[in-house]
């Protein structure tokens, strides 16, 4: 069994998921590490006995290490363009974290580099590897509810409101994240029903902000906040469905909490990646609930892992699920800054 050599680029809160991910993949080792701040590099160089000449503060270099032969990069939002155009460059693999950019304008350059010298790319969208996703697609694809009317989608996160005094971070900053709930959890919802559902088509949004300065967590000073603290949007789909989300990070009571209710002629389907072993089908006059079943269960980084060795594994985000989604993020903040409903071009390769 061949093992892959993995570089990490980025080594903040993030990175703790893909290292316990990693770590159970038995052919796979990360062999290099990059961050900016050298005191993060250390520590964790050191936890995982990465050697010294691997340890980097410049993610080109680690990139082109010719002992690296695949990628993970978990960077805030405004690195992550970047880093895909230099592994393109170098013809490096990588799972590069959503959203995809902070931007269709860097998505769009990064596309026209892409066509020029394609590599493997995996998006980070990690929800399609909640077991309940999975099988719940394929209920659908078995048509267990008939013919799908509808859709409902919330993302609620807890931490962003004033109970918890969060400080100002990247996130609240449009220049390093490009949007605010609706690239850091949105992303998700869109990713989640084209992978259910499908292409949308239309939408129409509101955006706001509900607190407009936070304390810069070092000198206290109050720092201007830039992008949206709650979105919501209507969509519609192809075969005539209708979609509705919400996401905010100011809901509290609400940990994580990515649900999706799809709404059929016979039947209804919930999933929430809070409950990520069940799923709820609803009916005229019951309700059952399944336990997903063994085959629903797979490790996202396994599937990077495949890609490197040339694999294609199915349904695994790929650079044009992240570059469509990044699209339809960018379509979504023209709908709410010009109240009407925007067109959503298909690009799909």
């Amino acid at each position: 069994m061949k093992v892959v050599k993995v570089g990490l680029v980025g080594l903040g809160g993030m990175s703790r998921a893909h290292i316990r991910m990693l770590g159970e993949i038995p052919n796979a080792k990360i062999v290099a590490v990059c961050d900016i701040k050298e005191d993060v590099l250390k520590t964790t160089g050191d936890e995982l006995a990465i050697e010294e000449n691997k340890r980097f503060t410049d993610y080109e270099d680690l990139i082109k290490d010719a002992d690296v032969d695949g990628v993970l990069s978990i960077t805030p939002n405004d690195v992550h363009a970047g880093v895909i155009e230099v592994c393109i460059k170098y013809g490096k693999p990588v799972m590069a974290e959503k959203p995809f950019t902070v931007n269709f304008e860097e998505a769009r350059k990064l596309a026209n580099l892409y066509k020029e010298n394609p590599i493997p790319c995996m998006v980070g969208f990690s929800y399609r590897y909640i077991p309940a996703f999975r099988q719940a697609k394929k209920l659908l694809e078995e048509n267990a509810i008939g013919k799908v009317r509808h859709v409902a989608v919330r993302y609620l996160q807890g931490w962003g409101s004033e109970e918890f005094n969060t400080s100002f971070s990247w996130r609240f900053s449009k220049k390093q994240s490009g949007s605010g709930a609706l690239g850091d959890l949105g992303a998700h919802m869109i990713d989640s029903v084209r992978y259910l559902i499908g292409e949308l088509k239309q939408v129409s949004a509101m955006t706001t902000t509900f607190i407009s300065e936070r304390p810069d967590a070092a000198s206290g000073e109050m720092k201007h906040v830039d992008v949206d603290d709650f979105t919501s949007f209507q969509a519609t789909f192809d075969n005539n469905i209708m979609g509705l989300f919400v996401t905010t990070r100011n809901a509290i009571g609400s940990g994580n909490e990515l649900d999706v209710t799809v709404y059929g002629e016979n039947g209804t389907i919930n999933i929430c990646c809070e409950r990520p072993d069940r799923i709820e089908i609803k009916r005229k006059d019951k309700t059952e609930t399944l336990h997903v079943a063994p085959e629903f269960y797979r490790n996202q980084l396994a599937d990077f892992i495949d890609l490197v060795l040339g694999e294609h594994p199915k349904d695994m985000p790929n650079f044009y699920d992240g570059y469509h989604n990044q699209r339809i993020l960018d379509k979504i903040i023209e709908s709410a800054e010009q109240s009407k409903y925007v067109n959503v071009e298909e690009t799909m390769q």
